[in-house]
């Protein structure tokens, strides 16, 4: 059944901490109308943030969700189904960084770096994406925002001089510069039907992923994704940008 007492419904993967839960706090803020769907893959830290947001009086609740386990994502799908028929922006946020400046670190297994990381960053957003289109069908204004980053621009890479050429990091940067293309398909794939489907680099900002460090805030870094997640009918499709501008790939 549809909830029509919202503006939109938006779902947001790896939201009880970190950027994303940045942009649960934000997007609900700014926009008293949505209805944010915090995913968790821990139902307990899930439940802890979204009452966090609660008792600040905004619109949100938790929804268990574990972007490497195909049973969880399609129990979030139904469960979204049968509650609001509908998803009208899917934020694909949740990610790890298990190589990110630590060239020298000791691995177990370089396959198996790799491997973990691809099944979050990529595997686990294209799943989770193709399980909520048929939902995200039934908005008039579908919006996808895949959380990406700079360090997966092949531009920045191949130049020496280039913004954070030197930070080590090869299964991330591999993994979001996939990431890139697969949110590229999905942007050519559903242009034609209005829908928006972008990549946003919320930049070096202090989660637990950067191990606390930063140059910017948390709220600068939901900023892009806020923006791109309520983009109006005449806004861009296909981009990859930041709060600054547009990146190059």
């Amino acid at each position: 059944m549809s909830s029509p007492s919202f503006t939109a419904i938006a779902l947001i993967t790896g939201a009880n901490k970190g950027i994303g839960f940045a942009i649960a706090r934000q997007l609900a803020k700014e926009y008293p109308g949505y209805h944010i769907l915090m995913g968790s893959r821990d139902p307990e830290r899930g439940a802890n943030a979204a009452a966090t947001l609660q008792n600040e009086g905004l619109s949100v609740e938790a929804i268990t969700l574990d972007v490497t386990d195909d049973a969880s994502i399609a129990t979030a799908a139904r469960a979204v189904q049968s509650k609001f028929g509908r998803l009208d922006v899917l934020i694909n946020n949740a990610g790890v960084a298990l190589d990110l400046g630590k060239q020298d670190a000791m691995f177990s297994s370089t396959r198996a770096i790799f491997e973990e990381t691809f099944s979050v960053n990529l595997f686990g957003a294209a799943a989770v994406t193709e399980a909520f289109i048929p939902l995200l069908e039934h908005s008039s204004a579908a919006r996808i925002v895949f959380v990406t980053s700079d360090l997966g621009s092949l531009a920045f890479r191949a130049d020496p001089q280039g913004r954070d050429h030197h930070v080590y990091g090869p299964a991330y940067r591999c993994s979001k510069a996939a990431l890139n293309m697969l949110a590229l398909g999905y942007a050519h794939r559903f242009r034609d039907r209005g829908w928006k489907v972008n990549m946003d680099n919320p930049g070096f900002t202090p989660t637990d992923m950067t191990g606390g460090r930063g140059t910017g805030t948390l709220e600068d870094g939901a900023r892009n994704s806020v923006r791109l997640a309520t983009l109006g009918e005449d806004g861009e499709t296909g981009t990859y940008s930041e709060k600054e501008g547009v990146l190059p790939w």
